[in-house]
């Protein structure tokens, strides 16, 4: 019997075929959960030096805990992936905005843990650098809804 690919699945195969990206599903589920940020950071049509030194930071994480896991995996390239995709996304949001967020309601549908990290990010992100503003929290709430996050 053949298994069904989950939508989160088919979008990382199809934003491959688009990148050509060095990354594992698992590495692409994170870039995936933290979509929501991003647009949150672009809800005031700019992202501002903070914000973007706060997905730095944040890519740079990942990458250490992806290090830690595998000593193959060098730290630097990989955190430097995180934050060209994440500069892609920001570019090009209206082309993978219904994209990321069908996949990302699937997937973490039956998730408490992940539901809670994509709204905590995303109260994270909006708190740079002034705190949240009203586009910001219209953001959030949109995305909440539409991600199913009321837990």
């Amino acid at each position: 019997m053949i298994a069904m690919q989950s939508q989160i699945e088919i979008l990382f195969k199809e934003y491959h075929k688009n990148r050509n990206i060095q990354l594992t599903l698992e590495q692409f589920i994170y870039i995936a959960s933290l979509f929501p940020s991003l647009l949150v950071c672009m809800a005031d049509g700019k992202l501002d030096k903070e914000e973007w030194e706060g997905i730095m930071l944040i890519t740079d994480n990942l990458a250490e805990d992806y290090a830690a896991e595998n000593l193959a995996i060098n730290e630097e390239e990989l955190a430097r992936t995180f934050r060209v995709e994440f500069r892609y996304l920001i570019d090009n949001l209206e082309k993978w905005d219904k994209k990321f967020l069908n996949a990302l309601r699937e997937h973490i549908q039956e998730n408490h843990n992940e539901k809670e990290f994509v709204s905590e990010t995303m109260h994270l992100f909006a708190n740079i650098p002034d705190g949240i503003s009203s586009s910001e929290q219209n953001t959030i709430d949109e995305l909440s809804k539409r991600l199913s996050l009321e837990y």
